[in-house]
């Protein structure tokens, strides 16, 4: 009987975790908020529903292993599902959240989107992480297993928020923004507004929990094939057990949702024509060992046999355009592409 576990690489880390429960199916959860004294793998999807709860993966059995244990994976060709159907559908997406933000609906609001496309040949989802695992070194890497809810696989460059353990302060950072990798030319100003939109929010949502905080940014960061603009945030918990509700306040952030908040995710979860899941949810190990790292769930995808089910969004503003955001998401989706296809070192 499959029985749900995960595999986990922390960034700039050698060693991976693997943690496995002895019951088949996760813990499920309502809210965050709920997990007050729960310690184990956290993942949580973009908005909570029945079908798409809270799930967390009990530690009842953690070791580390080394990549070496696992096969590497063979590259393999890729086909598109129904690539011009995934492009009218978005640009069809496109125009009615952009309308919304030219009529003043919303200040930004993300549109996302998933591609399916079909693999040549049996290749195991640990092999999969196994690959990212070399591709990204500097990302978090997570290959998620569930019987009901799926196998996922992420390398996400976005922190939602972790814990430093020396000294007790945390971290939290803004990204928002998207380039290829090697363009060196200025940011220009729809990049520029989106990242200070997000940063502004998460500014707003720590200063109700936190002291000393410290601000970094923005400034240029590279992600595998991309670079993004990022602040960085760090602080001190007034109270530690606000750590669940600041985390509630925060998810999702302006960079996988909009603003207003509360509008623009209510107005996702009517539009989008594909349903997110566990896509701009976050994940990571919460109190294990005292260890608290939750990231984004970005450039990731769902495995289901041959189909590898990729997911990407991009944050719109009144001056964003279809195609260039159509090329942002292929551009990100390549990540994984990468992970399945025949790989660049």
């Amino acid at each position: 009987m499959l029985r749900a576990y995960v595999l986990y690489r922390l960034p700039g880390q050698k060693q991976c975790c693997k943690i496995e429960q002895n019951s088949p199916e996760p813990l499920r959860f309502k809210s965050v908020t709920e997990l007050e004294g729960v310690s184990g793998f956290i993942f949580a999807p973009f908005k909570v529903t029945d079908s798409c709860p809270l799930l967390v993966i009990k530690p009842d059995m953690v070791t580390e292993f080394d990549l070496d244990d696992i096969e590497d994976a063979p590259g393999q060709q890729l086909e598109y599902k129904d690539h011009e159907g995934e492009r009218q559908t978005y640009y069809h997406d496109f125009s009615l959240f952009h309308d919304n933000l030219l009529n003043g609906h919303f200040r930004k609001i993300v549109l996302s989107r998933c591609s399916v496309k079909y693999g040549s040949m049996d290749v195991a989802p640990e092999q999969l992480f196994k690959a990212a695992c070399q591709l990204y070194p500097h990302l978090f890497l997570a290959l998620v297993v569930t019987p009901s809810n799926g196998t996922w696989l992420m390398a996400t460059p976005e922190i939602l928020i972790e814990k430093n353990t020396e000294d007790n302060s945390w971290h939290t950072i803004a990204l928002a923004g998207t380039k290829k990798a090697g363009d060196t030319t200025p940011w220009d100003d729809k990049n520029r507004k989106e990242q200070a939109l997000v940063a502004d929010y998460i500014r707003s949502c720590i200063s109700k929990y936190a002291i000393n905080i410290t601000e970094e940014g923005p400034y240029t960061k590279s992600a595998a094939m991309l670079r993004h603009l990022r602040s960085d945030f760090t602080f001190s918990l007034k109270n530690d057990a606000d750590v669940l509700h600041l985390i509630k306040d925060m998810h999702p952030t302006p960079a996988v949702c909009g603003l207003p908040k509360q509008e623009a995710l209510e107005f996702i979860l009517n539009n989008e024509s594909r349903a997110r899941e566990y896509y701009s949810g976050f994940a990571g190990p919460l109190g294990l060992e005292g260890e608290t790292r939750l990231y984004v769930t970005l450039r990731c995808m769902k495995i289901d046999g041959h189909n590898y089910n990729l997911y990407a969004g991009g944050g719109l503003l009144c001056d964003s355009t279809a195609e260039s955001e159509w090329r942002e998401t292929e551009i990100k989706m390549d990540t994984m592409i990468q992970c399945i296809a025949a790989r660049k070192a």
